[in-house]
């Protein structure tokens, strides 16, 4: 019988969550924009950047049950129920997306001028990163380029430069592709996020 893998066991949890985590996209009022498959593969990607940031690890025991451990400095806390912690990983990251979405909804042509100084004050700082972070971002960028080209090009300016998914299509269109509509675009990721998930399984 096949062994079983830490991430597969990771992804198999969130992926029992797919009916709360429909029902709190309802209950946001975000599930126009994201799905429950969009948010199973961001936080299953966020627990891989807890993985290589040094502060989560993940074994299987001799039984094959999952074992979480939280890394706090010198202190190891395990996580006695994983399940429960990826459903407040995954709720707390549903909760922040509905704050974004409700602030950029809130903001005011007035405010956009304060916002984007903000932003740019925050790309500033983001130079000096910790080098785990950069050692990560390093990692997940070798991942992305082993992907086919256009899922490629989609993952490296999600990841690193934000782009909305009008941003996205109209960055492919310079690059020669055809223009995609934002659901297009939409799909595309998230199929790119699915062989992403794969190379890490």
């Amino acid at each position: 019988m096949r062994k079983p893998q830490p991430h597969k066991e990771i992804f198999k949890l969130l992926n029992s969550l797919s009916t709360q985590i429909e029902g709190w996209l309802y209950k946001f009022k975000i599930n126009s924009k994201y799905t429950h498959k969009d948010i199973i593969n961001d936080v299953f990607f966020l627990v891989q950047r807890l993985i290589a940031s040094g502060r989560l690890e993940l074994h299987l025991d001799v039984d094959g049950e999952l074992l979480l451990v939280q890394i706090k400095g010198d202190l190891r806390e395990p996580i006695i129920n994983p399940r429960a912690w990826l459903r407040t990983v995954a709720f707390n990251y549903v909760r922040g997306l509905h704050r974004e979405h409700k602030r950029f909804l809130d903001i005011t042509s007035d405010k956009w001028e304060r916002l984007l100084s903000t932003e740019q004050s925050k790309a500033v700082s983001s130079r000096h990163i910790h080098p785990m972070q950069y050692i990560e971002k390093i990692e997940l960028r070798e991942k992305i380029k082993q992907l086919p080209d256009q899922d490629s090009e989609i993952l490296e300016v999600f990841f690193f430069k934000g782009l909305s998914y009008a941003e996205i299509s109209s960055h492919l269109e310079s690059k020669g592709y055809p223009r995609y509509t934002e659901e297009a675009i939409r799909q595309k990721k998230f199929r790119a996020l699915n062989k992403l998930r794969q190379l890490y399984l």
